[in-house]
């Protein structure tokens, strides 16, 4: 805690010694005046990121303050990234999840998955991992770790019990796995993680590309349903040995959790039904536009799905979800990707992202299969430091001028890396789930590293590897071929 706090101390002081550095200085290298301007204000904001300086929240705000005194946009042309329509589908998100977390409807369908893979120690750590990361699809990846944790130490304690297994053997896999899986299972949907979120509000503001809900689960759910179960083999069958006997004692404890929560409530019927339907709104959008003649859009399907939940009552004095329960959403969590969004807007009208293109000359006759495969490595080691929107937000504009300018499409840089943002698996700073696990006391930082490093390397390989397959042969995107929407 004290190193933690001496690295803010000095990144807090150091952010703004480089602030004033680059204020006080004439811009270099070609750089106009408010280029040199915003690569300041992106230098402090990577610092205070990267060393918490102050929360990373309150640093995605920077951009709302010092834009406008710098006289590089206006205060309502900046406010605008913080109510992006996709910010405000996030805030739907939010909502929704919220309500399940409040009826008890995630824990319902977590153990109902895991009654369904078995009761050996092998089977039921796929099982926790299939249920977290189904639940990160749609609920934080931070709040679907922490209710699995739960049931998860439960089952350690009666496999103890039996005493036929060692604990390394069983809890430090078990535990491990359902914060990866966690972190996984958020890059399968676009409200899965603000990373998703803040690439699609970048590539929409800068170049007008819109990535719906479905276009994004058309690549984010295979990845994340393959390297899950990667993850898995490589936990219980390498890294690990985790036995595939059948526990009987595994059995009853599940049977017991099960009992526990008895029959479902109309409350968790209604929020079901809400969640379904919203759902079923955001992947068949276009066939519903087309069949009534409207002009729904995902953040619309979001928000509505959310208002329902506040107007259809459960019972005379209840609804669905209520203000209490809506206010517990990580609204940080918005100040974050708005100030990321605000960061690339900047990036692109300045000129910096161009100037920052213009180096993509030295990298001529490189191979591009290992330049992405080396930036996707990049990342998810960054993101072991930092938290991933904000290396997907300093990165993403950098990464698409820097593709542009191999005359490459930027989906091919983008999409893997941002993905990979989500794959940091080696310390507990990494990300939320990482952390919420080794905050149990059953995990030591040698047990996270070891294992980490490891998956980490086999995650830059898969994903940049299933990125690669989905874009050139399922969806037929060229990897040479500029797109329309850059020109």
């Amino acid at each position: 805690m004290v190193i933690r706090n001496n690295l803010a101390l000095i990144g807090l002081v150091f952010g703004v010694l480089l602030f004033i550095f680059f204020f006080l200085n004439e811009a270099k290298g070609g750089l106009s005046r408010p280029a040199w301007l915003t690569l300041a204000v992106a230098v402090i904001m990577t610092v205070w990121w990267v060393t918490e300086a102050v929360p990373i929240y309150i640093t995605g705000i920077v951009p709302l303050i010092a834009f406008p005194l710098l006289n590089i946009y206006d205060i309502k042309e900046i406010a605008v990234a913080y109510a992006h329509p996709l910010v405000l589908l996030f805030l739907g998100g939010f909502i929704i999840a919220a309500a399940m977390e409040s009826s008890g409807l995630h824990k319902r369908i977590a153990l109902k998955i895991l009654s369904f893979f078995g009761t050996s120690p092998s089977k039921i750590i796929a099982g926790f991992m299939f249920s977290t990361g189904v639940l990160s699809m749609w609920v934080s990846n931070t709040a679907s770790t922490i209710m699995m944790l739960p049931i998860a130490l439960s089952v350690i304690s009666m496999m103890y019990s039996e005493k036929k297994i060692e604990d390394k053997n069983f809890a430090i896999p078990l535990l491990l796995s359902i914060a990866y899986a966690a972190s996984v299972g958020g890059t399968a949907t676009l409200i899965g993680t603000p990373t998703n979120i803040m690439l699609a509000s970048i590539l929409n503001d800068n170049y007008n590309y819109q990535i719906s809900f479905i276009d994004w689960f058309i690549i984010g759910f295979p990845v994340a349903m393959i390297l899950i179960p990667v993850i898995w083999f490589f936990m219980t069958k390498i890294l690990f040995k985790v036995s595939n006997k059948n526990s009987i004692a595994l059995e009853k404890t599940i049977t017991n959790i099960n009992k526990t929560i008895g029959k479902a409530s109309f409350k968790e019927k209604v929020v079901a039904f809400i969640f379904i339907l919203t759902a079923f709104f955001w992947i068949f959008r276009e066939l519903i536009n087309d069949f009534l003649g409207i002009n729904l859009n995902d953040t619309s399907i979001g928000l509505l799905g959310a208002l329902m939940l506040f107007i259809i009552p459960v019972n005379k004095n209840e609804r669905a979800c209520d203000w209490k329960t809506a206010n517990k959403i990580p609204w940080g969590v918005l100040l974050v990707v708005g100030g990321g969004i605000a960061l690339s807007k900047a990036f692109k009208s300045s000129g910096l992202a161009d100037w920052v293109g213009s180096f993509s000359s030295l990298f001529y006759g490189v191979e591009l299969y290992l330049l992405i495969l080396f930036f996707v490595f990049l990342i998810i080691f960054l993101t072991e430091l930092n938290s991933n929107t904000a290396t997907v937000a300093t990165f993403a504009p950098i990464l698409i001028v820097f593709a542009i300018g191999l005359e490459t499409n930027p989906l091919y840089f983008v999409i893997p890396t941002t993905i990979a943002s989500s794959c940091a698996f080696m310390l507990p700073i990494a990300t939320p789930p990482n952390a919420v696990i080794f905050g149990s006391g059953k995990i030591s930082i040698n047990d996270m590293i070891r294992p980490g490093i490891f998956l980490n390397i086999v995650s830059v390989v898969v994903v940049t590897a299933l990125c690669f397959f989905i874009l050139n042969l399922i969806l037929q995107i060229d990897i040479n071929t500029i797109p329309e929407w850059i020109k």
